[in-house]
Formats: C-alpha cells, sequence, structure tokens
C-alpha cells in the first residue's frame, strides 16, 4: 500500500480526522482552531480541499459525522468547553467559507470536551460527549429538521463513586473516550475510556432510560486514549479494542449471560512499543488499525481457526517511506 501525502493547510497540530459515511470525503480539526472538509477527486486522483472555516476559540479536538440520513451534519468539540453543530448549504459555493453554518451550541460541559460520538442512527440523532468534568452527556435532536435545537437527555457522572459530591479537578490530569455499541438488537451502550482509573467501563441504558455502569474492562497501567466498539456482524459476542499511554493495544471478548457480559481479554499487543492514540475497526469489525507515537499504523485480524493460529495477529503496517525498512506489504 502506497502512501501519499498532502499538505493539510493546518497551521498548527491536527488532532482528528473523520470520514462520511461513505467515504468519500473526511473532515479535519486542528489547534488553530479550524475545521477543513475535503473532497476525492476521480479527475485529479488527489483529495482536494472543499472548504475551510474558523470554527471554535480554542483547539479542536474531536470531530464527527453524523449518518447521511439526517443530512450532512458534522459535530466539533473543543477546549473552549462547547460542542458545535455543522450542516451544510449546498446552495453556497465550495471554499467559499459559507458552506457549513453553524446550527447549535452546546455549552454544558464544565470542562474541555474530549470526545464525541453520534450515536447508531436507528436510535435516533443522538449525540454522546464526555468532557474532563468527567461527565458522559447524552444530547438528543427531537426534530431532525431543526438542528438549532438539542435537549440534553441525560448527564452521567464516569466515576461511580463521585456521583453523589464530585470534587473539583484538574483537566490536564483527565482524559476520556468513548465509542457507541453499534448493535440494534440491545439495549443502548456505550464504552468509555475512564481517565486515571487506567481502565474503560461499558455503560448501559436500562429500561427507565437511565444509564448505569455495568462491566470494566482492566488491565492498562496507564491512561486510555482511544475506545472503539467492533461492529457485530453476525457474532454471538462483541469486541472492544483499547489504546494506551502504557503502549498496548487490548482487545476484550463480551459474551452474553443473565447479568450483562462475561469479559475475557483476547488480545494483549505491545508492536508499537510507544504511546498508541487511536484504535478503530473496519466495517465488518474483522480488523484493528491501531495507530502511536512510532508513526505507524498497524492492522490486525483474527487468527483462523482452521489453521490453528490463535488470537489477533498483524497483517500490515503503514507508514512514511522515509521510516525504518520494517515495514509489511499489506
Amino acid at each position: 500500500m502506497s502512501v501519499q501525502p498532502f499538505d493539510s493547510l493546518h497551521e498548527d497540530l491536527i488532532h482528528d480526522v473523520a470520514y462520511d459515511f461513505y467515504g468519500k470525503r473526511f473532515v479535519t480539526c486542528s489547534s488553530d482552531q479550524k475545521l477543513k472538509v475535503w473532497e476525492f477527486s476521480q479527475d485529479t486522483n488527489n483529495w482536494e480541499l472543499v472548504d475551510s472555516w474558523k470554527a471554535h476559540e480554542s483547539s479542536i479536538l474531536k470531530v464527527a459525522w453524523a449518518h447521511p440520513e439526517f443530512g450532512q451534519v458534522i459535530a466539533s468539540c473543543s477546549f473552549d468547553r462547547s460542542i458545535r453543530i455543522w450542516e451544510e448549504q449546498e446552495h453556497e459555493l465550495k471554499n467559499s467559507g459559507k458552506r457549513w453554518l453553524e446550527k447549535a451550541r452546546l455549552i454544558e460541559s464544565k470542562g474541555s470536551v474530549q470526545d464525541i460520538a453520534f450515536a447508531p442512527n436507528f436510535l435516533g440523532l443522538r449525540l454522546a460527549s464526555i468532557a474532563a468534568d468527567g461527565v458522559l452527556r447524552i444530547f438528543e435532536a427531537l426534530e431532525v429538521s431543526n438542528l438549532a435545537h438539542w435537549t440534553l437527555m441525560d448527564e452521567v457522572h464516569v466515576h461511580v463513586s463521585r456521583s453523589s459530591n464530585p470534587p473539583a479537578f484538574k483537566e490536564a490530569e483527565e482524559n476520556y473516550c468513548l465509542s457507541w455499541c453499534p448493535s440494534r438488537y440491545q439495549s443502548p451502550m456505550i464504552v468509555i475510556g475512564c481517565g486515571k482509573e487506567n481502565n474503560a467501563r461499558i455503560f448501559r441504558c436500562d429500561q427507565n432510560n437511565k444509564w448505569r455502569p455495568c462491566e470494566v474492562l482492566d488491565g492498562h497501567e496507564d491512561l486510555v486514549n482511544d475506545v472503539d466498539w467492533a461492529p457485530n456482524m453476525g457474532r454471538s459476542y462483541h469486541l472492544i479494542a483499547t489504546a494506551s499511554k502504557d503502549h498496548r493495544v487490548r482487545i476484550y471478548k463480551l459474551l452474553s449471560n443473565k447479568d450483562g457480559f462475561k469479559v475475557e481479554l483476547v488480545a494483549d499487543l505491545n508492536d508499537h512499543r510507544t504511546e498508541v492514540w487511536k484504535v478503530k475497526w473496519n466495517v465488518t469489525g474483522t480488523i484493528l488499525s491501531s495507530a502511536g507515537d512510532d508513526g505507524k499504523v498497524r492492522l490486525w485480524k483474527a487468527g483462523n481457526k482452521a489453521e490453528n493460529e490463535e488470537g489477533f495477529k498483524c497483517i500490515g503496517i503503514v507508514c512514511n517511506d522515509r521510516q525504518s525498512n520494517d515495514t509489511m506489504e499489506i
């Protein structure tokens, strides 16, 4: 697999990249306080910038694209403690700076908003956020045709012991991340990387529509930087991946039982040998990618039992041509 670099045109560090549903566009966010939308051109065989605008008053940490059944909608979050909802105005010219209109500004967080994710589309237009104050917030646009109005549906303290009287927090010491369960056959669930606890926890929405803390995914020795819940393509179990400051990628298997899930660690991967920042499953939940401070993206796939292989194996590495020669072909 060849790597084709291009100028991001950002003036500072890029914090996140998010593709749209079809993979034909992506949006980048940066410490330069700007969002940039890119489209792939069949004519030039390159990614081309189609709009750029200042979106926040501080570094933008994460960006997310809603399902296209709700229109072309982007959410962004920032150190400025806000979440902003953007809707594409197709009648405006590309690169005019007017094509994406701010429709709503959600400012309930008491700390920097560190991660956001739209719910699976069958749950409606919902957005989950986690901020440095350690609170999971669920917002919903009850009228999809009017994105100016979002309702705060739930506020859940991630740290169970803090729920009654949460103490003051220090933003620099907290780090949170989240991912929705993509299965439509179970109650809504979210996995959250829980800051200084160095683990992840599953939160489940019960029959009374209350979010409850459930199973803990433990074993990491430092902050969990990212979590991703795998799409469930006909499996009888779930898979969740975590990335950590302790240099490890861990994969957990969740088997349903009468009390919830039995959690089993099925992979503990240390190939990056440096801090791991991101994990992401493919659309079928069969291949996991991970990225770390080594500047490499590693691809992992479960072994084939028919070939007497067990666990997850590295099937490829993507990196810059100027890096070391241990790169594997994909």
